[in-house]
This record gives C-alpha cells, sequence and structure tokens, in this order.
C-alpha cells in the first residue's frame, strides 16, 4: 500500500503509474491544517475523473477526537472509493460507530451495504490490546494496519537495530488478524534511504506473518514485491508438494515426500494458498492492465 498525500497532484498522479497494489490517498498527519479542504476536495476530484479506475484507492481519514471525521467522508466517499483507514483505534466500539457511519453514508449514496472497506490502524498500546475485537466488529474490516511510530511514543519506547522494541506489538497484530481472517499490514519503515534497512525490515515482518506493508516512497516499491509475492521458485515448489501429495492420495498411500521431507498436511495446505496467491495476483495484474507478472 503505497502512502501519499492527498494534497499533492505531483503525488498523486504518480502513485497511479507505480506498481503499488493500492494507493493510500491521506487526510491525516500528511496534509497541513489549513489544506485539509483542498485535500478533500482533490481526492474527491480525482476519484470521481477516473483516475484510480483501475487501481484499488484508500483514504486515511482524520481521527473522531479531530471532528473532521464526518466532514472527511462526506466529501470523499463515493463509488469509485475502496474504502478507509480508520486512524487512532482504542477499541471495538469505535469501529461500530465508523461502522454505522459508513452504512449510512452508502444508503444515502445508493452503494450496497458493505461497499467501503475498512483497514483499522493500530498505533497505540490500547489498540495492540484489543486488536482482535476490533476486527471482528465489523464485516467491512479487511486489514490491520500496524503503526510503529505512534506506538513507540505512546509507549515511550525507542528504534533500536534489531526492531525488538517492536517484536511483540508487530507479532500480536499478526495473530489478531489472522484469528479474524483478515489481512496483517506492517508499519512503514520511515527511514526511506536505508534500503539495507528496509531489507531486512521485509524480511523481519515477512518471518513474523505480515502479508503486506504500508510504504512511504515508490523507491520502497519493488523491495516489497520481492518479499510479498511468491517468486517462481517457491510456486514450483508449490506445485511439486500438491502433486505428489495427489498423487500419494491416487495411489492409496498416505505418505508423501518432497526432497527427503514428510508432506504434512499443513505443509499441502501452505503450498495450495500460495499457488491460489499466485493466480489471483495474474488475475489483479491483468485487471491493472500490467504485463510484468511478480
Amino acid at each position: 500500500m503505497l502512502f501519499t498525500a492527498g494534497h499533492l497532484d505531483k503525488h498523486i498522479y504518480k502513485s497511479v503509474e507505480t506498481d503499488a497494489d493500492c494507493v493510500v490517498l491521506d487526510l491525516e498527519d500528511a496534509v497541513p491544517p489549513n489544506m485539509k479542504d483542498e485535500a478533500r476536495n482533490k481526492i474527491r476530484d480525482v476519484l470521481e475523473n477516473g483516475t484510480f479506475d483501475r487501481k484499488p484507492v484508500m483514504v486515511r481519514i482524520n481521527p473522531m477526537d479531530t471532528g473532521l471525521t464526518l466532514l472527511d467522508l462526506d466529501v470523499v466517499a463515493c463509488e469509485k472509493l475502496n474504502g478507509f483507514i480508520f486512524p487512532k483505534a482504542y477499541t471495538a466500539d469505535d469501529i461500530k460507530s465508523f461502522d454505522a457511519q459508513l452504512s449510512l453514508k452508502e444508503k444515502t449514496l445508493g452503494l450496497p451495504d458493505g461497499h467501503f472497506e475498512v483497514v483499522i490502524l493500530i498505533e497505540t498500546a490500547q489498540a495492540v490490546l484489543h486488536a482482535f475485537d476490533m476486527a471482528v466488529a465489523t464485516k467491512r474490516t479487511i486489514g490491520l494496519l500496524f503503526g510503529s511510530e505512534d506506538y513507540l511514543a505512546d509507549t515511550k519506547g525507542l528504534h533500536d537495530e534489531n526492531a525488538l522494541s517492536l517484536h511483540v506489538p508487530r507479532n500480536l497484530v499478526v495473530l489478531a488478524a489472522r484469528a479474524a481472517r483478515v489481512i496483517p499490514i506492517d508499519t512503514p519503515f520511515v527511514e526511506v534511504h536505508d534500503m539495507e534497512g528496509y531489507a531486512r525490515h521485509l524480511r523481519q515482518g515477512r518471518n513474523l506473518g505480515f502479508e503486506g506493508i504500508l510504504i512511504m516512497s515508490p523507491r520502497q516499491i519493488e523491495g516489497a514485491n520481492d518479499i510479498y509475492s511468491p517468486g517462481d521458485e517457491e510456486v514450483e515448489v508449490a506445485r511439486e508438494i500438491v502433486r505428489l501429495a495427489d498423487q500419494a492420495r491416487a495411489e492409496g498411500r498416505g505418505i508423501a515426500m518432497y526432497n527427503g521431507t514428510f508432506i504434512s498436511p499443513p505443509t499441502e495446505k501452505q503450498a495450495r494458498v500460495i499457488l491460489d496467491f499466485h493466480e489471483s495476483f495474474k488475475a489483479y495484474l491483468k485487471f491493472c492492465g500490467k504485463k510484468k507478472e511478480r
């Protein structure tokens, strides 16, 4: 998910041409207070004029305690918007309240119930502890997004080279998301010029079980795609595991092996997940009009 300020034409139109899988137009921290109105109107214009017709797009609105949330919603909500990033969430009640507002807006616009999807931004200690309850508070939630900068400010923690201060909350966000059957999305890596540190951050996130990441710059897209998209070798291994498992069942054998290792039911299940993801992603690239496969 590529993050870009909602008031900057240059960045908005550039984001559409990137290989990011989704663009997040920001109305919160990236937009100065005196430019909020301009950003709202600009976002509505680019949605209505078809700029994002072939690219999923969401908007990060302002938190409830700012008094700007409903104003954001009234201006930018339209059929061509996929959904919202909901910041500064604390409890399930926050999500239920926002869900009710979205349902009302959908009815007003003549859109089907559940048209607007929600990714919940987990960025405080309280939010981490309530992440699962928030994830299941509405069916429109598709993901949990961890925000480390606000989290560290809230907990008075510090960044360290190995990201140990973030290991527990990142892990808890993954656990909550997986338990709720939604997508865990990793925190942005804000040092956009430190590509070595970014690569380490990506590997840690993938190992923890994240399925994607919010990125701050187009130069981070390639690394994220490399880590979070199944590579050719991974896909071929998955195909062979499934083939061997199917062959063993067809021959009446209860055991199959790949390269000297037993193929357990979880191993086969994970292989099928990889293949399903690979096929769905090829369909997505076709929808976006992209010839390059990842």
